[in-house]
C-alpha cells in the first residue's frame, strides 16, 4: 500500500476518500469562502435591496421591478449613462493610444530612459484625493494655473471655465482620468514589448520591411493579449469611477458630468433612497459581464492557438 493511502477516511460501502484526493479542496476552499462571503452574497443580497423601497427610518416594502422602470423614465440617469459611455470610451480610447506611445518609447534606448521610467509612475504614486485637489487648483477660474498659462502665451484672450459649462468639465474629468491612468496601458504594454525577441525585428530589417511594417506585424501582434486585458482592466476601472468625477464636478453643471457613479452616490447617500441606487448600480453589470466575457474569450482563444 501506498504511503498517501495509509491515512484514508472510510466513505460509502467499498470506497475510500484519501488525503490525496481532499487535498485540492482544502486549498481552494479558503478563496470558494471568500468568494461565496464577499462576493457572491452581496451581488444577490444587492439584488434583492434594489427590489424593495428601503429607505433609512421606514419600513422596507418589495416593489419588484418598479425601481428599474422609474430609473428608465427619469431623465438624469438617462443623462448618466449616456455620459458614462462618453466619459469611458473617450478616456480608454486615449489612454490606449497615449500609454502605447509612452511604451514605444520608454522601452527604445534612449538616454534617461530609466529616469523616465520612474516618472511614469508619479500619477500612480500621487494619492487620487490629492491629485485631484491638484488639478481644481489648476482648472480654478481665477488663480488656475491653466488659465495664467494660456492667457500668459497669448493662446487664449479670455480664462476658460473649466469646470463651469458642459462641454469643458467633461474635457476635463477626461483629461484627468487619462493623466492617472495612461501609466498603468504604459506599464504593462511596456512588460510586453520587452518579451519579443530582438531578432524578430532584425530579420524583418533585413528582408526590408520598414518601421511601421515592423511594428504591425511583429509589435501588435506579440503585445495584443497583454493590451486587451490591460484595456479590459481600465475601462472597468474607468466606467467604476467616482472619485475624479465627483471631488472636480459632482455631476455637475448642469448634470453634464453625471455618471452612473455619481448618481448612484446621490440616490443612496444623499437621499437615502438604497433600492433606487443598488438597481441604477445593478442596471449595467450585465454590459460589463458581456465585455469580460468578450475580451477575456479571445484572449484565451488566441492563447490556446499559440
Amino acid at each position: 500500500m501506498k504511503g498517501d493511502e495509509r491515512m484514508a477516511v472510510p466513505n460509502a460501502p467499498g470506497k475510500r476518500i484519501t488525503y490525496t484526493k481532499i487535498f485540492p479542496y482544502l486549498l481552494i476552499a479558503p478563496v470558494l469562502i471568500y468568494v461565496l462571503i464577499f462576493l457572491v452574497f452581496p451581488f444577490f443580497y444587492g439584488i434583492g435591496i434594489s427590489l424593495t423601497d428601503k429607505k433609512i427610518g421606514s419600513s422596507v416594502n418589495f416593489i419588484g421591478l418598479k425601481n428599474y422602470v422609474q430609473l428608465l423614465k427619469e431623465q438624469k440617469f438617462v443623462t448618466s449613462i449616456k455620459n458614462t459611455m462618453t466619459y469611458t470610451v473617450i478616456s480608454v480610447l486615449l489612454k490606449v493610444i497615449l500609454g502605447m506611445a509612452m511604451a514605444l518609447v520608454l522601452n527604445a534606448k534612449i538616454r534617461g530612459r530609466s529616469l523616465a521610467r520612474g516618472l511614469l509612475l508619479i500619477p500612480w504614486a500621487v494619492p487620487t484625493t490629492v491629485s485631484i485637489y491638484v488639478w481644481k487648483w489648476m482648472f480654478a477660474d481665477t488663480g488656475g494655473v491653466l488659465n495664467a498659462m494660456l492667457m500668459g502665451t497669448g493662446v487664449v484672450d479670455q480664462k476658460i471655465a473649466w469646470l463651469s459649462t458642459p462641454a469643458m468639465a467633461m474635457s476635463a474629468i477626461v483629461l484627468v482620468n487619462v493623466w492617472r491612468g495612461a501609466p498603468f496601458i504604459g506599464i504593462s504594454v511596456l512588460s510586453g514589448l520587452q518579451t519579443i525577441s530582438s531578432d524578430l525585428y532584425e530579420s524583418a530589417t533585413v528582408d526590408g520591411a520598414g518601421a511601421f511594417a515592423r511594428f504591425c506585424y511583429i509589435t501588435i501582434p506579440s503585445i495584443k493579449n497583454v493590451l486587451m486585458l490591460s484595456t479590459l482592466v481600465t475601462t472597468i476601472w474607468t466606467f467604476n469611477d467616482f472619485e475624479i468625477i465627483w471631488l472636480l464636478t459632482k455631476g455637475g453643471p448642469l448634470n453634464s458630468t453625471q455618471v452612473i457613479s455619481t448618481y448612484s452616490y446621490q440616490a443612496g447617500i444623499l437621499q437615502m433612497d438604497f433600492g433606487k441606487a443598488v438597481a441604477a448600480s445593478i442596471m449595467f453589470l450585465p454590459v460589463i459581464i458581456v465585455i469580460v466575457n468578450i475580451i477575456t474569450g479571445y484572449t484565451l482563444k488566441k492563447g490556446d492557438d499559440y
